[in-house]
């Protein structure tokens, strides 16, 4: 196989990955409203281009199938079939062999596939079974296997025959001559797109007249597409790391010549530094967003993920998606899918009830499940909530007590009684079912997003629902932070944590309460913290005459107490060494522009660790430090 051809069928197979996915959501689409013709079109569109396109670049077995989903698709859409839940349940598992075919062909570009019986539902399936009619007999399935062996026969004569082809993809599209101008203009589109790439390489034949002459004519006919799309390329992630690396030493060096420049009396320099500056944080931004994805298509895969194991569990079950153009890193975006399949999974499972018991709750008979991302503090904020029973925390001890993860003394608060879910083993289900009950997977869920450097947490309430609340960052690159001192120490604190910073006086600051010092701030009290106190680090200067930040960034907002703050600049974040990745209250570290490293400070952790006094004083850094395993 030529490099040329290869390339052809590897560019049509992504391009098909695409087409699938598409096509999955319009099915969903269509068994909720069965009645939109723009969907029916579009589902007709794709499922044409993909049978033509399959064939031009020699994808036989694929073509032949296609083939026969078009002409299901076909009868759904003159009306000859409804969309029943049946039809909709072929539509996706011929849609979902589609993509196992094309998964297979990626692997081996001369696999293939099985597919007699599913042609020979989709060629006799019935309304009145659920899959193929009873009066079938085994010769009908023997003749589609003749047929398609015929057809595969005549596919590969018109490799030889260019000019045949052309003639016969026109005569065959039916709906060129439908009186239906929107059938039409939808079969002209397919027949071009086939045939254009032919036409290219066949110069003698483009004399041939015209194909449009058999569209209709209307005066306010439309063509079947409009307006100019944004162009794109394919480029390989590992070209896009590189850049953002690169972009990264440019934004170290890039703080090293601010902090030099001071230096140097030059005012002219000192400008074009500035300039420097600005130009490099639009190049930061830019390839930045490159790695950056909407939420999207992620979020439309729980549809169906919600309505096969609605349908397994005989529960009526709608999902509602908020926050689809969300953005997320692309790595984080992926590592992100199993953990929400597995929450959506358990919020229709365990959390919504049937719909007797729902109706007797005076709830509606249709469950509802909320999946919705936001950007909250510079992180990515995703939720999954459900308006089901919601979990009794004292069941939950019950359970743990018989499986041997909780002891009997224990005296655990309904708030630590609810992550007992998370403990390896547990699980509420009495018995095992293809959908749950093993006693595996929160665990796994809780791990995947630690390991993203992100947080879950759990909030229910009986009869009214459960809420889980997924907390990740929006990318492990570069961010825009504070540097600031604590006694001749430097820390890095990320700006999007800061509320404000101010110079507290005396009469602002409670040292005898209860609760240890508070700031006392416009009417809100605040706990009032040392920065150097999670360091080891002692400092005697009078709290009045630091400075205070005021961090909002979590549910408690609370102050932090430094010596100065040197300013704002654009920090690349590394990852820690293995001997430093586990401390909490540490999400990385830096080099400045001194060139020293420092460390990035995650207020919320550290509250959290004076909250539970869980916490040991971490050694300041000084001189070298391994950051990713490398010392710097």
């Amino acid at each position: 196989m030529e490099e040329f051809e290869k390339e052809l069928k590897l560019g049509f197979l992504d391009e098909a990955e695409q087409a699938v996915s598409d096509t999955e959501q319009c099915f969903l689409a269509l068994e909720t409203n069965p009645e939109d013709e723009e969907n029916l079109n579009k589902i007709f569109r794709l499922a044409h281009n993909l049978k033509g396109s399959s064939k031009a670049v020699g994808f036989d077995e694929f073509g032949a199938f296609t083939h026969e989903f078009e002409s299901f698709i076909l009868k759904v859409k003159n009306g000859e079939l409804k969309t029943t839940p049946q039809v909709i349940n072929l539509l996706l598992r011929a849609n979902d062999h589609i993509g196992l075919f094309i998964s297979e062909l990626k692997s081996n570009l001369d696999a293939r596939l099985d597919s007699k019986t599913l042609i020979h539902e989709l060629t006799y399936f019935s309304e009145t079974s659920e899959e193929v009619s009873t009066e079938v007999s085994e010769e009908a399935s023997e003749e589609v296997s003749v047929e398609s062996s015929e057809e595969n026969s005549n596919i590969e004569n018109e490799s030889s025959d260019e000019e045949k082809l052309i003639v016969e993809e026109l005569i065959s599209s039916e709906d060129l001559n439908s009186n239906d101008e929107s059938v039409a203009v939808v079969a002209l589109d397919a027949v071009m797109s086939n045939v254009t790439p032919i036409l290219k390489v066949l110069p003698e034949i483009q004399e041939s007249p015209p194909v449009s002459n058999v569209l209709p004519t209307k005066s306010n006919s439309k063509p079947a597409s409009q307006g100019a799309t944004d162009e794109s390329i394919r480029v390989a992630l590992s070209k896009v790391e590189l850049l953002i690396n690169f972009v990264g030493e440019m934004v170290i060096l890039q703080s090293v010549m601010k902090e030099q420049v001071h230096q140097i009396n030059s005012e002219l320099l000192k400008k074009t530094v500035l300039q420097l500056g600005k130009v490099g944080k639009e190049i930061q931004d830019l390839s930045m967003s490159l790695r950056m994805m909407p939420v999207k298509p992620t979020f439309q895969k729980m549809i169906r993920i919600v309505r096969d194991t609605a349908q397994q569990l005989n529960k009526d079950v709608t999902l509602h998606l908020e926050g689809e153009e969300t953005e997320l890193d692309k790595t984080v975006l992926e590592k992100i899918n199993d953990p929400l399949v597995h929450l959506i999974r358990n919020s229709v499972d365990h959390g919504i009830e049937s719909s007797d018991v729902r109706v007797s709750r005076g709830k509606s008979a249709k469950g509802n499940v909320t999946l919705r991302a936001f950007h909250q503090s510079g992180k990515l904020v995703l939720e999954v909530k459900d308006d089901g029973g919601g979990i009794d925390p004292n069941y939950l001890k019950k359970k743990a007590i018989e499986k041997g993860i909780l002891s009997s003394t224990a005296n655990l608060t309904d708030r630590e009684a609810l992550n007992l879910i998370f403990a390896p083993g547990f699980s509420t289900k009495e018995k095992v079912t293809d959908v749950s009950g093993r006693g595996v997977g929160m665990d796994v869920v809780r791990s995947n997003i630690q390991e993203l450097s992100g947080e879950i947490q759990m909030e229910s309430e009986l009869e009214k629902g459960s809420l889980f609340r997924i907390t990740l960052p929006l990318t492990l690159a570069i961010v825009e932070a504070m540097v600031v001192t604590y006694s001749r120490e430097k820390f890095v604190i990320p700006l999007n944590h800061v509320y404000e910073t101010l110079k507290p006086n005396p009469n602002m600051i409670e040292t005898k309460s209860g609760l240890g010092d508070v700031l006392m701030l416009r009417g809100e009290n605040m706990p009032l913290v040392r920065l150097g106190d999670f360091f080891g680090i002692k400092n005697n200067t009078p709290q009045h005459e630091m400075i205070a930040m005021v961090i909002k960034s979590g549910k408690q907002p609370f102050a932090i107490l430094v010596d100065d703050i040197l300013g704002q600049y654009q920090v690349v974040i590394k990852q820690l060494g293995r001997d430093l990745s586990d401390i909490k209250g540490v999400s990385g570290s830096t080099i400045l522009g001194d060139g020293r490293p420092a460390l990035i400070i995650e207020p919320q952790d550290l509250l959290k660790r004076k909250i539970t006094n869980n916490y040991s004083p971490v050694q300041p850094v000084k001189g070298d430090i391994k950051i990713g395993g490398i010392a710097s």
